[in-house]
Protein backbone atom coordinates (compact mmCIF):
# COMPACT_ATOMS: atom_id res chain seq x y z
CA UNK A 1 0.00 0.00 0.00
CA UNK A 2 1.40 3.41 -0.94
CA UNK A 3 1.90 6.21 1.58
CA UNK A 4 -0.80 8.21 -0.20
CA UNK A 5 -3.29 5.34 0.14
CA UNK A 6 -2.40 5.03 3.84
CA UNK A 7 -2.94 8.78 4.30
CA UNK A 8 -6.36 8.71 2.61
CA UNK A 9 -7.50 5.60 4.51
CA UNK A 10 -7.11 7.44 7.84
CA UNK A 11 -9.58 10.21 6.88
CA UNK A 12 -13.30 10.46 7.60
CA UNK A 13 -15.68 9.27 4.88
CA UNK A 14 -16.31 12.68 3.27
CA UNK A 15 -12.62 13.57 3.12
CA UNK A 16 -11.70 10.08 1.96
CA UNK A 17 -14.20 10.26 -0.90
CA UNK A 18 -13.11 13.75 -1.94
CA UNK A 19 -9.38 13.00 -1.93
CA UNK A 20 -9.86 9.62 -3.60
CA UNK A 21 -11.77 11.43 -6.34
CA UNK A 22 -9.02 14.04 -6.63
CA UNK A 23 -6.49 11.23 -6.93
CA UNK A 24 -8.54 9.68 -9.75
CA UNK A 25 -8.56 13.01 -11.58
CA UNK A 26 -4.77 13.23 -11.31
CA UNK A 27 -4.43 9.78 -12.90
CA UNK A 28 -6.97 10.62 -15.63
CA UNK A 29 -4.93 13.63 -16.70
CA UNK A 30 -1.45 12.22 -15.97
CA UNK A 31 -1.64 8.41 -16.03
CA UNK A 32 2.05 8.06 -15.25
CA UNK A 33 1.98 10.33 -12.18
CA UNK A 34 3.72 8.80 -9.18
CA UNK A 35 2.56 8.83 -5.56
CA UNK A 36 4.94 10.43 -3.10
CA UNK A 37 4.92 12.17 0.25
CA UNK A 38 6.63 15.48 0.97
CA UNK A 39 6.44 17.95 3.84
CA UNK A 40 3.85 15.71 5.49
CA UNK A 41 1.36 15.69 2.61
CA UNK A 42 0.59 13.44 -0.36
CA UNK A 43 1.99 14.71 -3.63
CA UNK A 44 2.30 13.51 -7.18
CA UNK A 45 5.43 13.59 -9.27
CA UNK A 46 5.63 13.60 -13.03
CA UNK A 47 8.93 12.94 -14.77
CA UNK A 48 10.56 13.19 -11.35
CA UNK A 49 9.19 16.71 -10.74
CA UNK A 50 6.53 17.97 -8.33
CA UNK A 51 3.17 17.95 -10.11
CA UNK A 52 0.56 18.69 -7.45
CA UNK A 53 -0.17 17.94 -3.81
CA UNK A 54 -3.17 17.75 -1.53
CA UNK A 55 -4.02 17.45 2.16
CA UNK A 56 -6.84 17.26 4.62
CA UNK A 57 -6.92 19.90 7.34
CA UNK A 58 -9.22 20.44 10.31
CA UNK A 59 -11.88 22.48 8.48
CA UNK A 60 -11.12 21.98 4.78
CA UNK A 61 -9.01 20.14 2.24
CA UNK A 62 -6.24 21.75 0.23
CA UNK A 63 -4.74 21.39 -3.22
CA UNK A 64 -1.21 22.67 -3.76
CA UNK A 65 -0.62 23.38 -7.47
CA UNK A 66 1.88 26.19 -6.96
CA UNK A 67 1.30 29.87 -7.62
CA UNK A 68 1.43 29.65 -11.43
CA UNK A 69 -1.55 27.29 -11.60
CA UNK A 70 -3.61 29.44 -9.28
CA UNK A 71 -2.78 32.59 -11.25
CA UNK A 72 -3.96 30.99 -14.50
CA UNK A 73 -7.30 29.84 -13.03
CA UNK A 74 -7.95 32.56 -10.45
CA UNK A 75 -11.29 33.57 -12.00
CA UNK A 76 -12.59 30.01 -11.94
CA UNK A 77 -11.29 29.30 -8.44
CA UNK A 78 -12.72 32.42 -6.80
CA UNK A 79 -13.30 31.91 -3.07
CA UNK A 80 -11.39 28.60 -3.11
CA UNK A 81 -8.06 30.46 -3.23
CA UNK A 82 -6.52 30.47 0.25
CA UNK A 83 -3.05 31.78 -0.56
CA UNK A 84 -0.82 32.29 -3.58
CA UNK A 85 -0.09 28.53 -3.67
CA UNK A 86 -3.08 26.89 -1.94
CA UNK A 87 -6.64 26.13 -3.00
CA UNK A 88 -9.15 24.97 -0.39
CA UNK A 89 -12.45 23.15 -0.63
CA UNK A 90 -14.85 21.02 1.39
CA UNK A 91 -17.06 18.10 0.38
CA UNK A 92 -19.98 20.57 0.56
CA UNK A 93 -18.15 23.18 -1.56
CA UNK A 94 -16.17 21.19 -4.12
CA UNK A 95 -14.22 22.52 -7.07
CA UNK A 96 -15.52 21.54 -10.49
CA UNK A 97 -13.80 18.50 -11.98
CA UNK A 98 -13.16 20.42 -15.18
CA UNK A 99 -11.30 23.12 -13.24
CA UNK A 100 -9.19 20.57 -11.37
CA UNK A 101 -8.36 18.74 -14.61
CA UNK A 102 -7.36 22.01 -16.25
CA UNK A 103 -5.16 22.79 -13.26
CA UNK A 104 -3.47 19.38 -13.35
CA UNK A 105 -2.96 19.65 -17.12
CA UNK A 106 -1.40 23.10 -16.68
CA UNK A 107 1.03 21.72 -14.07
CA UNK A 108 1.92 18.81 -16.39
CA UNK A 109 2.43 21.13 -19.36
CA UNK A 110 4.67 23.37 -17.26
CA UNK A 111 6.90 20.40 -16.47
CA UNK A 112 6.91 19.32 -20.11
CA UNK A 113 7.93 22.82 -21.22
CA UNK A 114 10.75 23.00 -18.69
CA UNK A 115 12.02 19.60 -19.83
CA UNK A 116 12.26 20.88 -23.42
CA UNK A 117 14.59 23.68 -22.37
Amino acid sequence: MSVVTEYIEKLNDGEKAALTHLRQLVYEVVPDAEDAFSYGVPIYRYKGKYLIGFASNKHFMSIYPGPEGIAVLKDELGDHIRSKATITFTPDQPIADSTIKTLIAFCKDTIDQKNKS
